[in-house]
This record gives structure tokens, C-alpha cells and sequence, in this order.
């Protein structure tokens, strides 16, 4: 397993070179963070020393305990924070400053992007006139199957429906790299799992970049090829998820999970007993 600690990750020079066309995204595209770190305006560390390459094409789990930085850390990756120290790039160009890059880019979920005061069909139309790859079909088909009341504001949709409609949003933008922050908090069985039978198809179709924020770990344990650990802002692990599980796993025990793996990295030390 490859591992990683806020000390010893280094920094990578990124071109200087002018905003480009944006790049093909026939491959993938990556998402590279270098010597990033980020500290809230009250003067918290949130994230300090990240480097690392998400990998084109490829479905990542991004995991750790509340307050490790993941939501942030996508904030980064789309473009809506500027690092404090190092730089975030998108297959090469800069995630804050290349229009390019933010447009190819979809960061959904925990209440972003929606007109929340208007009913849901007016933030509908406001992505499709923002997204270049937005296809109406695809978003009438699921805000059917999901069941989104699209005439209702988001400020008064249910966590479950709200989530939902970020669903529906992800499936519908066919953005190169698909940013997913808890988007499945509150559905129900039965959105949840046609949510990820549908996600797993356009991910087969058409190969995004997926990273996943989830603290449901068992949701994605079949989806996610890579996994990258955040503990207390720093970068913790970064591996396959096959490495991961298999490094947690006790000699002659059946096969870890995920979140067998995340406790052992991220769980508080196991209590010893004392006697009085």
C-alpha cells in the first residue's frame, strides 16, 4: 500500500505556460494536486500538504472522519477556492484561473449549484444553459425515475429529494469529471441503488473522472477502483482499493472492506481495560 504523510509529500511544478484549449477528454482527465494546502479564513488548516494524481478514467473513493477536509479538498479540485499554498490542475491547467477547466467539471452534492428559492425546473434550465454537455432527455428520464417534484423549490425538498436532484445533475451534465460530495445523504433503497446502477452506466459509456465523497463506505465498495484517505487534513493513504483492503486484512481472515480499512487507519486507538 502506498502511504503518505503531510510531511514528506513534495511539491510538483505545473506549467506556466497560458490557458489551452481544453484538453480531450477521450482518455480521461486527471486532477492533480500539488503541494496544496488550505487554511480557512478564521485561520484553520483545513487541508496542508496535498500531492497527489487522480488518475483519468478512473472511479476514486475519497474517504475519511468528519472534519478531514474531503468536502473542501473538492472545492479545491473544482475550482471554488483558490489554494492557499500550491496549485490544483485538471489535466494541466489551472483549476481556478482556466475556464476551461471549471467547464468540464461537475462538483454536486451537501447543497450546491441550485437556484434555492425557485422551483426546481428553473435551476434545470439553468444548467442546461450553462453546461455544454447537458442533455435534456437524460434529465427528464431522471427526474422521473427519482421521483424530483420539479415544480417545488430545493429549500423545500426533502434531504432525500434534494439529494436526488443532485442525482439527476450528475447524470444529466456528462461533465469529464464528476466531483460527488455525500450525493446519496438521505435517499431511499430504492433511488439510491438505480442512482448507482445509473452512474456505473454512464461511467462505462463514456469513462469520467469520479471521485466520491461518501461516509456510507458500503454504498461504494463495489464502485470505487482507487481510494484516497484523508485524516486531520492530511493525506493519509493513497492506493487501489483492492491494495487497501488488502493491507488491512488480519493473516488467515476473510478479506476486509473499506470501512474495515478506514477504521484501522482513522479510528481511535482500541481502550485497555483497567482494573479499580
Amino acid at each position: 500500500m502506498t502511504t503518505s504523510s503531510p510531511s514528506d509529500a513534495t511539491s510538483a511544478s505545473l506549467s506556466d505556460s497560458p490557458p489551452q484549449e481544453e484538453p480531450a477528454a477521450d482518455d480521461g482527465l486527471s486532477v492533480t494536486f500539488s503541494g496544496v494546502g488550505y487554511r480557512h479564513r478564521w485561520g484553520n488548516w483545513a487541508l496542508h500538504n496535498i500531492t497527489h494524481t487522480f488518475r483519468p478514467g478512473t472511479i476514486t473513493g475519497l474517504l475519511g472522519r468528519n472534519g478531514s477536509g474531503k468536502s473542501t479538498l473538492l472545492d479545491l479540485a473544482a475550482g471554488m477556492r483558490r489554494p492557499t499554498r500550491g496549485s490544483v490542475s485538471v489535466s494541466g491547467l489551472d483549476a481556478v484561473e482556466d475556464s476551461s477547466a471549471r467547464s468540464s467539471i461537475c462538483l454536486l452534492g451537501t447543497r450546491r449549484g441550485l437556484l434555492e428559492r425557485a422551483p426546481v425546473k428553473d435551476s434545470v434550465a439553468l444548467w442546461e444553459a450553462t453546461r455544454p454537455r447537458w442533455n435534456r432527455q437524460d434529465a427528464e428520464q431522471y427526474l422521473d425515475l427519482f421521483e424530483v417534484p420539479v415544480k417545488r423549490a430545493p429549500a423545500r425538498l426533502s434531504q432525500g429529494q434534494r439529494s436526488a436532484l443532485d442525482a439527476v445533475f450528475a447524470l444529466a451534465c456528462h461533465c469529464p469529471v464528476l466531483l460527488l460530495d455525500e450525493i446519496q445523504l438521505g435517499m431511499d433503497a430504492v433511488v439510491r441503488r438505480a442512482f448507482w446502477n445509473a452512474l456505473l452506466d454512464l461511467y462505462v459509456r463514456e469513462r469520467p473522472t469520479i471521485i466520491i465523497s461518501s461516509h456510507e463506505v458500503d454504498d461504494i465498495e463495489d464502485l470505487v477502483e482507487d481510494v484516497v484517505v484523508l485524516q486531520q487534513g492530511g493525506l493519509a493513504a493513497a492506493t487501489s482499493a483492492d491494495e487497501l483492503r488488502a493491507a488491512a486484512t488480519a493473516p488467515d481472515a476473510p478479506l476486509a472492506s473499506l470501512t474495515d480499512a478506514l477504521v484501522d487507519m482513522t479510528g481511535p486507538s482500541p481502550m485497555t481495560s483497567t482494573t479499580y
